[in-house]
């Protein structure tokens, strides 16, 4: 119940499940979803969970993080980048589900889930778009997690009324730009220094 969220942060705190600073969204949009929890089996015959993420997550979104090539990196961010404290990954786990949305591609049993991919949007409420945004681990790529991750994103995004998605590729990033080709987007692309700049239709 949302009323007893507040003292359950707390005990969690006592208890150090969580950090001390945790951040917290409250009210009914801060809730976690729990029905929005779904398996897939990817094209390679993998199995996975898809979930919003909690914010019990952050140790598993480090080691997510951690375990990116350079390469990879710099394809999600568009910038290359040292480290991911406690202070950026929050951006990633404190979320109202709403405006926000951040889904997992997990593997592995309860206490000991391992995060494969990560896919999100946020909604432009002037448009009624979302920039949507995907990062697969190295080892898990060309796997079909990305294209479980992306059409979940879209059927979630599409049934809060959006229009579309938008997003920023870089140029060589031939993968995402055929991943999102093939999801059926009616596509318009600008570039601009290295970058396109993509807004897909539904």
């Amino acid at each position: 119940h949302p009323k007893f969220r507040p003292w359950l942060l707390r005990e969690a705190k006592k208890l150090n499940l969580i950090y001390k600073d945790q951040a917290y969204v409250p009210g009914e949009r801060g809730q976690y979803p729990e029905e929005l929890e779904t398996y897939r089996t990817t094209k390679a015959g993998l199995e996975i969970t898809l979930r919003p993420v909690k914010l019990s997550d952050e140790p598993l979104l480090k080691d997510f993080f951690y375990s990116l090539s350079d390469q990879s990196i710099y394809k999600r961010f568009i910038s290359t980048r040292t480290d991911m404290p406690h202070e950026r990954l929050q951006e990633f786990v404190v979320i109202d589900y709403t405006r926000e949305m951040v889904i997992l591609a997990v593997i592995g049993e309860p206490g000991q889930e391992k995060v494969i991919g990560v896919g999100q949007y946020g909604i432009d409420e002037t448009t009624h778009t979302a920039e949507v945004a995907l990062v697969v681990r190295d080892d898990y790529q060309n796997k079909g997690v990305g294209t479980e991750l992306l059409n979940y994103l879209t059927y979630l995004a599409k049934r809060q009324g959006l229009l579309g998605f938008t997003a920023e590729v870089l140029v060589g990033n031939q993968p995402m730009l055929h991943l999102f080709e093939k999801a059926g987007f009616k596509i318009e692309k600008r570039r601009e220094a290295g970058v396109y700049e993509l807004r897909m239709l539904f």
